[in-house]
């Protein structure tokens, strides 16, 4: 891929980004910034390939719910990792998620976990309403790339908005289970 290529996708990643984070504040779901947890970071870049394999399929007729399934797989992720439950195969990790209830009910499954987390369901379905909404907006920035559908760009704008879902709904929950990000001082031997 040339560099002003690779330079445009960061650049709609960046900017989706930045526009879902501040959606997810505005509906109480996140603070100003994502979690980084490299453990999750790691789940998502062994998963992504099988979450693709998924979810391209889906993208004709229910184009929200590809998009907004990366959020669960995200939030699903979270939930295991906060459980202590191992991260070391990220592919495993996004099929006990899927085959649950399979691809269609991801959604539902990760539901039930956060709730068994201890996550009351009026989170869950705020969580939900915010997920969607989402959804929505990166589907209209899509879109308003004008990229010829099906095509190689097109594939690589929605593996980065996929992307970008996963991190906002594993962050999400994680903001809804209390961690914080805080500033420290730490002091240096001399």
């Amino acid at each position: 891929m040339e560099t002003k290529d690779l330079e445009y996708l960061q650049h709609f990643e960046e900017g989706l980004r930045d526009q879902l984070i501040k959606l997810m504040g505005e509906c109480s779901m996140l603070g100003d910034c994502l979690f980084t947890v490299e453990e999750l970071t790691e789940v998502w870049h062994a998963a992504a390939p099988e979450y693709m394999a998924d979810a391209i399929p889906q993208i004709a007729d229910y184009p929200m719910a590809a998009i907004a399934w990366a959020a669960y797989f995200g939030i699903g992720a979270a939930v295991l990792w906060d459980k202590q439950e191992s991260m070391a195969d990220g592919v495993a990790v996004y099929k006990r998620l899927r085959d649950a209830r399979g691809f269609d009910e991801m959604d539902e499954y990760v539901g039930y976990l956060m709730i068994d987390n201890g996550l009351r369901s009026e989170l869950v379905e705020r969580t939900e309403d915010a997920l969607r909404r989402c959804a929505e907006v990166a589907l209209t920035a899509i879109r308003k790339e004008n990229i010829e559908p099906q095509s190689v760009m097109a594939f690589h704008v929605f593996a980065r908005t996929t992307k970008v879902m996963f991190a906002l709904g594993q962050s999400a929950v994680m903001h809804l289970m209390g961690y914080r990000y805080e500033k420290a001082r730490v002091e240096l031997p001399s």
